[in-house]
């Protein structure tokens, strides 16, 4: 099987449309080739006899050797034009780091080279120009680069480096983008500029599903846009390389260029399976309790696998899977769920009982409960409650052999205890002990209400009982208790107090009290007359 790789106009390894990305090649022995196309959009030359001339259309082959950490590429640019490129992956990207990548373009034999050949005059009409009209075009020989990636969740991803060589321009927009820019400022066009000079490349990618990215680049001489296509058999590209000479109808002969590129390599077959794997518990939802015997589905595979102590575990390809877990009793629990390279993923199932068991489980415990009330009811002989609460069980379950059995032994106990009570209630009747025998009977109407004898003794000894009468007594009033000479001492004092603070009324009724449980109190007696006679002579009297 064959998986592909992003396609480029002028990069030489991995990259985006021309500025390169980390390796992508990282697999010891891993091997791709491709061809890319590209034409100018307008061949139309407004002044043919001045330098300027449109660019033809041109043709690229290239192949691509994957070492670990780095990769190698040969590239034919034109029949006596091959360049070998390398790259190497410094550091691997991290949750909060980028990664880091170096490289070299160009390693030929000339110092200049495009796609459309060597020498400093050979090259489309931007290079051209700059060897021209600019002092110069920088070597394109040994164009070093180191840059840095990173993704920005699952749908972004952004590179950003500086490079020698090919990545420098001197255009109108391109010089800005160089270090040349800080020395020459607007004199880029003169021969000053430097051979070692830096430019800044830099672009991203945005991603979406089904395989598809939109691209959109600075390469340090130009601006390009496209989209890829990825698909497991093939990657395909289809772009604008020049896109800053949009739009290309108002200065022809300078044009976008229409790229085309396909790539293919043998990842696929060098590539470990990415396997991970799931952890299933099936338990109750209610109790938690783990369920045995449990059937596990996997719709996107077709199998179905036991879980014979509840729980369960199986090494899957990474994918997304839609798992079943069933058992009887219980309804089905479907779970969506991921698995991931290299992770264990642990799912619980919490199985819901269906509201037949519930219904079923509630009958049971309901049966359950009136054969333990009946059979404690049994053993104290009460037949009566013990025969209502079995026949509550067959009310339930009809063919309950428990309660049925009881209910035959309740009807013995009945027969014999009817024979005992009737033998009694007679020998008590005999020896006038009506009430005696009347209880006896009433028992034995509980035991069978339908016993006629029973019936007519009770209605006889009903007649033969007298009810007695209580009398009534009235009730008595509790005694008042007397009060002690101490208490009546402490009233008389409070009496002189009143007295004292020419609280004549509050004094007055005191000495009442006073003389009320003791008439014979003298100092009561006294100091009644004189606050009498204080309170006449402030009325006047």
């Amino acid at each position: 099987m064959l998986i592909l790789f992003l396609l480029c106009e002028l990069s030489r390894t991995s990259g985006y449309i021309d500025i390169p990305t980390a390796p992508q090649y990282d697999i010891p022995g891993m091997l791709g080739g491709g061809l890319s196309f590209s034409a100018t959009l307008i061949t139309d030359d407004p002044d043919p006899y001045d330098d300027q001339r449109p660019d033809p259309a041109d043709f690229d082959l290239f192949f691509k050797y994957g070492f670990s950490r780095g990769e190698l590429s040969l590239s034919a640019f034109h029949i006596n034009t091959y360049v070998l490129s390398v790259s190497y992956l410094l550091a691997k990207e991290e949750e909060n780091i980028p990664a880091f990548f170096i490289g070299v373009d160009d390693i030929t034999y000339n110092t200049h080279v495009s796609t459309r050949g060597i020498r400093d005059t050979i090259g489309f009409i931007e290079e051209y120009n700059y060897a021209t009209h600019c002092g110069g075009r920088p070597w394109e020989l040994f164009s070093t680069y180191i840059g840095m990636q990173k993704s920005l969740g699952k749908h972004l991803e952004i590179i950003m480096g500086l490079g020698r060589g090919r990545f420098v321009g001197y255009g109108d927009r391109s010089h800005y983008f160089n270090t040349d820019l800080f020395v020459l400022g607007d004199r880029y066009k003169s021969p000053e500029h430097s051979w070692w000079a830096f430019g800044l490349f830099f672009g991203g990618a945005l991603k979406v599903p089904g395989g598809l990215e939109m691209v959109a680049e600075m390469d340090g001489r130009d601006g390009n846009i496209g989209f890829k296509y990825h698909h497991q058999y093939f990657t395909a590209t289809l772009g604008l390389a020049k896109a800053e000479q949009l739009p290309w109808w108002n200065h022809p002969p300078f044009s976008p260029r229409l790229v085309i590129g396909l790539e293919t390599s043998n990842k696929a077959m060098l590539e470990a399976p990415r396997v991970g794997s799931i952890e299933c518990v099936v338990q109750d939802f209610t109790t938690k309790e783990i369920l045995t015997n449990a059937i596990i589905d996997l719709k996107e595979v077709n199998k179905r696998y036991r879980a014979p102590t509840g729980i369960f575990s199986l090494s899957l390809p990474a994918g997304n899977y839609t798992i079943t877990a069933s058992r009887s009793n219980y309804a089905d629990y479907i779970a969506q769920i991921t698995v991931k390279p290299g992770v264990k993923t642990k799912l619980i199932f919490n199985l819901k009982k269906t509201e037949e068991q519930l219904r079923r489980e509630q009958q049971l415990k309901s049966i359950n409960n009136y054969l333990a009330q009946g059979k404690a009811y049994f053993t104290e002989g009460n037949l009566k409650l013990a025969l209502d609460a079995f026949n509550n069980a067959l009310s339930i379950d009809p063919n309950n052999k428990e309660a049925r059995e009881y209910l035959a032994q309740i009807e013995a106990k009945k027969t014999e205890f009817i024979a005992n009570y009737s033998t009694e209630a007679r020998a008590r009747e005999k020896s006038k002990d009506y009430s005696g025998a009347l209880q006896l009977w009433q028992k034995i109407l509980e035991l069978d209400p339908e016993n006629t004898e029973a019936k007519t003794a009770i209605a006889s000894l009903e007649k033969k009982i007298t009810p007695e009468k209580k009398p009534q007594g009235e009730a008595k009033k509790p005694a008042e208790e007397k009060a002690t000479p101490e208490q009546i001492e402490a009233l008389y004092k409070k009496g002189v107090s009143y007295f004292a603070a020419e609280k004549y009324e509050e004094a007055l009724k005191v000495f009442k009290q006073v003389l009320a449980l003791d008439p014979q109190h003298k100092g009561a007696k006294e100091y009644k007359k004189r606050t009498e006679a204080r309170i006449k002579a402030l009325k006047g009297g």
